[in-house]
Order: C-alpha cells, then sequence, then structure tokens
C-alpha cells in the first residue's frame, strides 16, 4: 500500500510542510514569506496562527475544544468571532455560528460577513466601497 503524501490542509500543496501546534494539522511553513505591513493573505501558516480562534484558543491554553469555548466567545466582538470562526484560515469551521449583521455607517450597506467590510474604527464598521474607506481613513 502507498502512503499517501502529506497535503496542507489550506491549501494543498505537498512541499514545505509543517504541523500547526494547535491542531496539528499539515500547513505550508511559509511565514517567513510573509512582508510586513503588506497586509497580503498569502501565507497559510501565518493565517492560521493569527486568525483563527483554533490558533488563539490554544495560544490562551483555554480548555476543551476551540468551537465550545465561552472565554473564546467574550474574547471578542461577535462579527470577528464569527469571522475568526468560519473564514477560510480555518481547517474545521463552526458548524453554527451565531448569525450576525453588519452595516456600513457611511453609506448603510448590510451584510453577514466580514469580507464585506474594509476598516473597523470606533464609529463602526465601513465597507469596502471606494468612499466608504476613504471616509473611514479621515478619522
Amino acid at each position: 500500500m502507498e502512503k499517501k503524501k502529506p497535503a496542507c490542509g489550506l491549501c494543498g500543496r505537498t512541499s514545505n510542510l509543517t504541523k500547526t501546534d494547535c491542531c496539528d494539522n499539515w500547513i505550508c511553513d511559509d511565514e517567513h514569506k510573509y512582508v510586513p505591513f503588506s497586509y497580503e493573505a498569502t501565507s497559510c501558516s501565518r493565517n492560521h496562527r493569527r486568525y483563527t480562534l483554533c490558533s488563539f484558543h490554544y495560544n490562551e491554553r483555554h480548555d476543551g475544544k476551540w468551537q465550545d469555548c465561552e472565554k473564546c466567545k467574550e474574547e471578542f466582538d461577535l462579527e470577528d468571532y464569527v469571522d475568526m470562526g468560519t473564514n477560510e484560515f480555518n481547517f474545521e469551521k463552526l458548524s453554527n455560528p451565531p448569525k450576525i449583521s453588519i452595516k456600513c455607517v457611511n453609506c448603510g450597506f448590510k451584510s453577514n460577513s466580514m469580507n464585506d467590510f474594509a476598516y473597523k474604527t470606533s464609529k463602526g464598521m465601513y465597507c469596502i466601497k471606494h468612499k466608504c474607506q476613504k471616509k473611514a481613513m479621515t478619522f
């Protein structure tokens, strides 16, 4: 029987892999390629480490599974909690995430996905429309 070659659980690549500390999944060992302040989402390991409840739960040394952790839920605004539990950087996503509705404070656009919003300020969320992004940057 031929042994299957491990692959990154996020992108599928089969070379230069490592295992995550938090959930022991294969992932690209590519964090060293990230360019600081580029805000690119191209590093599988960095994205999982920084933008998931799985990694947060592990780093905070919470007990049990991250999907059931009330401490994790209390640490974030509901929108951020849902995003961190359901985004594409997760190996396993929240099965029944709380419903959210986000409204742009500039134009009134509504969505249930953080992907539709570019900025979060003390005034609220600003959507990805150019005029709203410009408005958010004036504060």
